[in-house]
């Protein structure tokens, strides 16, 4: 009879006092306003996001993603990226060199003078003033004015740059490509790091090839980072890691072509996701990649975000948005909205009644 009643006593503190919570374990598929492709997710905490996409299209939730409302982008050009810097700014980029600007939480966005005619590719904000954009034909600007003036960079060479991370106002980094001939057959990759905010460049890896077009890169800390590439004959994605700041990396295989984005959280844990229901995570660096399960067929994943360890959502095409909260232990997917999660886990609640 004791055993009895101390069970019924902890289903009633779980269901009433939330000394528990079922949490479902797994991506699940959030209600989206859209049908058009969504091509990148950010997140300031695990309530507040934005995502965008093609047509223009910004979407902003204030719950987890449990609710996502249109917001107006004034444009209809494709929105390839998109980071806040705070709950108020935030930046946007799209096709045609489009630069756009947002202080009132996304509610309104307004153009800026990207003072190029190349397409831009990625964005990195420190914060609501100082931040950098790359894009085609050597076009690297850096703003330290919340975006009133972009400003040309020098970089050495006339290579795209596909991507540049900085992880404070004087070092980052850069990767570059040059395609060769006519075809993709071979590609000349480049990584470069500055440590006086883009006045002088270091060469820290010089490659030929064959391989295409480079993804992203990311870095955690001064000392931790990883790049992605494509190998053409062997048709692989490999993630690149360095634990010294860029002067060595390491190559790992990811898995085989159709990963857009990786995210890591830390120098451990990071996500990747891609085409054909592709989603991976790695507890140690990016050593090793667990996969999931089969997701639903012919859903595209274009972008990937953490805010923790437990945190965190993608997104891609026909609007599709996924989120997990419990650092995407892959064991089903479901949509929230018709079906019941196949398993649960019971996570303690803070503060300890007892």
């Amino acid at each position: 009879m004791k055993k009895k009643n101390l069970i019924f006593f902890l289903i009633f503190l779980i269901e009433n006092t939330g000394y528990g919570q079922l949490v479902p374990e797994g991506w699940f598929q959030q209600n989206s306003p859209v049908s058009t492709n969504l091509n990148s997710v950010y997140f300031l905490n695990s309530l507040t996001g934005w995502t965008v996409g093609d047509s223009g299209i910004v979407l902003k939730t204030v719950n987890g993603g449990m609710n996502w409302t249109p917001q107006s982008s004034g444009t209809d050009n494709i929105l390839s990226k998109v980071k806040f810097t705070s709950v108020n700014t935030g930046y946007c980029i799209g096709s045609g060199s489009l630069i756009l600007k947002s202080t009132n939480s996304g509610m309104n966005w307004f153009q800026q003078n990207s003072n190029t005619s190349d397409s831009l590719i990625s964005i990195s904000f420190l914060n609501d003033e100082v931040g950098f954009i790359s894009g085609l034909n050597n076009t690297l600007l850096k703003s330290t004015n919340g975006g009133i003036n972009w400003n040309y960079i020098s970089v050495p060479g006339s290579e795209n740059i596909n991507s540049v991370f900085f992880i404070n106002e004087h070092t980052g980094w850069i990767s570059t490509e040059k395609i060769g001939g006519n075809s993709k057959d071979t590609n000349y990759l480049k990584i470069l790091k500055t440590t006086d905010g883009g006045d002088n460049w270091l060469t820290q890896l010089n490659s030929i090839r064959q391989s295409s077009p480079y993804y992203s890169i990311q870095f955690t800390d001064s000392m931790h980072g990883w790049f992605a590439l494509y190998i053409i004959p062997v048709d692989v994605i490999s993630i690149f890691r360095t634990t010294n700041g860029g002067q060595n990396w390491s190559e790992n295989i990811l898995g085989n072509s159709g990963y857009y984005y990786f995210y890591f959280l830390d120098s451990l844990k990071g996500w990747s996701c891609g085409v054909n229901n592709r989603i991976k995570r790695s507890t140690d660096g990016g050593i090793n990649w667990i996969g999931s399960l089969a997701l639903p067929a012919s859903i595209h994943y274009y972008s990937i975000y953490f805010t923790d360890s437990l945190n965190g959502w993608t997104v891609g095409r026909n609007g599709i948005i996924l989120n997990t909260t419990t650092g995407g232990v892959l064991t089903n997917f479901t949509n929230l909205s018709s079906e019941i999660p196949e398993k649960f886990s019971l996570l303690q609640n803070y503060p300890n009644p007892f």
